[in-house]
């Protein structure tokens, strides 16, 4: 291993960016925030280099990607080509409560976090550390196509980068070959305090007491006899996000995708199927509303419960063109009758197929129509869901909006917007957290403390969009698992949902739980450790002196069947959250 206090041997690879990788990015911010950044170039000690970057963030700003370094790619690269991003970092000053300086750093061809070929987010003290991020491309760009960007967006700090390498190395190293800084989270180790809690709250609040007392037909106990308890549906929803058109369609994969959906999950939602742009036909003969309907019918079908997706999102880019077209024209007014319009229609032809709506999506960034009619308008398209759809749960829904430590301007917006919402008299019915987690997953005590925040609404909490997008499978997995453990001892949450599972038909394929050719990894093995044996309640014993059998078992649906001497008897019951001990009485003939 090399001496902390020097530079990691690298692969030889060629440069990535043109002349020069520090003097290759350029500051970008926007125009709001222009005043918010400080740039310069300065002479330093680091190991190994003498000159690195210094970048101020003068005041808390949101989101990361408004103070910036771009670089764009000095060559064309291929579709799975691979290059490497080392650095060196720390922090001069900063007003995070923990002392560490951050920064977001994203390779994609607009620079923006979304459908990238990289993102990371790290953090780092006052020492200098070094940072080695391997990446692959997910696409073919020209010359000048992709982008390298360092994001600053966060609370007020000082930061220093330098030791920058931008390397390409096309087909010649995989990402397994090269080196890297490898992740963790505090937490993660075995006989952590907070899974130890997490699990004594699981046993506490998601189990519920029953007794059972068996007797024959005249009434008198039948000692001994065989009992079988299978817990046949689980109270707390483990959902997964669906592509309808693999639901309504026949293919080889696409009926295995239906197997593992109706094996491994309880509730679903679409991932488009439902939004607007899908629904209005601006996306292509890839989706319809009779497409939709009809995954919609096959998951009622089967039993399984879904929540819709989504009513309004309302930034520009995720609008319809019919709103788009308004915009700035003399019938702009009519922005807001038509949205009710589009509220209602959903509410009309989905009737009876959907269980709750996302009724707002990502107001953090998508508020262009809160500034063009202004907030209480989000309050009227609640009002309106409510009196669509009477008695279906209405969510305000968001991104990183899981932990304080990470994104804390998120959680405040999260939490005043919920609180608005509540003033202005809207039947706001739930708080959607998507938790998309990156290489560098968030402390579980960090998300625990945001949670209980949650909790003073009174209102259920859903994570609504999961995954954990990173190469290295087993962090992905043991994050999976201390992931799930937290929340489903959170008494507030009502479910978890993952944004896929499948790596061909995901928007992170990295996040998947099955490979493209069906074979399972390591987090997919802890999701059915955890739902399908751990947390799911299978009995087998034998009734005493007096006929009965007491338990204790996973809120939800059994049946329970008894033999003794040749005859058998079944029962169906259900253990309900906050309900007292169960009296099950069973007849044997």
């Amino acid at each position: 291993m090399s001496h902390p206090l020097f530079p990691s041997p690298l692969p030889p690879g060629e440069p990535l960016v043109e002349g020069g990788p520090l003097a290759a990015f350029k500051l970008v911010t926007g125009p709001e925030y222009a005043d918010a950044a400080g740039f310069s170039t300065i002479e330093t000690d680091g190991p190994g280099f003498s000159r690195a970057w210094r970048v101020e963030t003068k005041r808390d700003t949101a989101p990361s990607s408004a103070i910036g370094l771009r670089a764009l790619t000095g060559r064309a690269v291929a579709e799975g080509d691979t290059g490497l991003l080392r650095f060196f970092a720390r922090t001069v000053s900063s007003a995070d409560e923990t002392g560490a300086g951050r920064v977001f750093i994203v390779v994609s061809d607009s620079g923006l976090a979304f459908n990238s070929s990289f993102e990371l987010g790290v953090s780092f003290g006052r020492e200098w550390r070094e940072f080695v991020l391997p990446f692959r491309f997910h696409k073919d760009f020209p010359r000048e196509g992709a982008a390298v960007m360092f994001h600053f967006g966060f609370m007020r700090q000082t930061v220093e980068i330098g030791g920058l390498d931008v390397l390409y190395y096309g087909k010649t190293q995989t990402l397994d070959s090269l080196p890297r800084t490898r992740f963790t989270y505090a937490g993660r180790e075995d006989g952590a305090a907070w899974r130890a809690d997490a699990l004594a709250r699981i046993e506490r609040i998601r189990k519920g007491a029953f007794n059972l007392r068996v007797t024959d037909a005249a009434g008198r106990p039948v000692s001994d006899a065989s009992i079988r308890i299978e817990q046949t549906r689980q109270a707390f929803q483990f959902g997964t996000a669906l592509q309808f058109a693999r639901l309504v369609h026949d293919t080889p994969d696409n009926l295995r995708y239906r197997e593992l959906t109706l094996e491994l999950f309880n509730a679903a939602s679409p991932e488009n199927d439902l939004k607007w742009g899908a629904w209005s036909g601006d996306w292509g003969d890839r989706y319809s509303p009779a497409q939709s309907l009809a995954g919609l019918r096959w998951l009622r079908g089967h039993g399984i419960p879904v929540r819709g997706h989504v009513l309004v999102w309302p930034g520009w880019k995720n609008l319809p063109r019919l709103v788009q077209e308004l915009r700035g024209t003399p019938r702009q007014d009519e922005i807001p009758r038509v949205i009710r319009e589009h509220i209602r229609t959903m509410a009309r032809d989905t009737r009876g197929l959907l269980e709750e709506w996302d009724a707002l999506n990502e107001p953090f960034t998508n508020h262009d129509l809160m500034d063009l009619f202004g907030p209480e308008i989000m309050a009227d398209w609640f009002k309106t869901a409510a009196a669509a759809m009477p008695g279906v749960p209405l969510y305000l829904n968001d991104f990183s909006n899981h932990d304080l430590t990470t994104d804390a301007d998120h959680v405040r917006h999260f939490e005043e917007t919920a609180r608005f919402l509540v003033e202005r008299g809207a039947p706001l019915g739930g708080l959607g957290v998507q938790a998309h987690i990156g290489s560098q997953p968030n402390a579980p005590a960090e998300v625990l403390k945001v949670l209980d925040r949650y909790a003073a609404f009174n209102l259920p909490v859903r994570i609504t969009e999961f995954d954990v997008w990173t190469d290295d499978e087993q962090l992905q997995a043991d994050y999976t698992r201390d992931f799930f453990i937290l929340c489903f001892s959170h008494p507030s949450v009502v479910g978890i949902q993952l944004w896929g599972f499948w790596e061909a038909c995901h928007w992170r394929p990295q996040a998947a739980m099955f490979r493209t050719d069906w074979s399972e990894k390591p987090n997919a093995a802890v999701y059915r450790s955890l739902v399908l044996d751990q947390w799911r309640t299978r009995i087998e014993a034998r009734t005493d002196a007096g006929g009965c059998h007491a338990a204790r078992g996973f809120h939800g649906d059994y049946l329970v069947t008894v033999e003794s001497g040749g005859r058998r008897a079944e029962k169906a019951f259900a253990l309900k959250p906050g309900e007292p001990a169960l009296n099950i009485e069973i007849v044997l003939p």
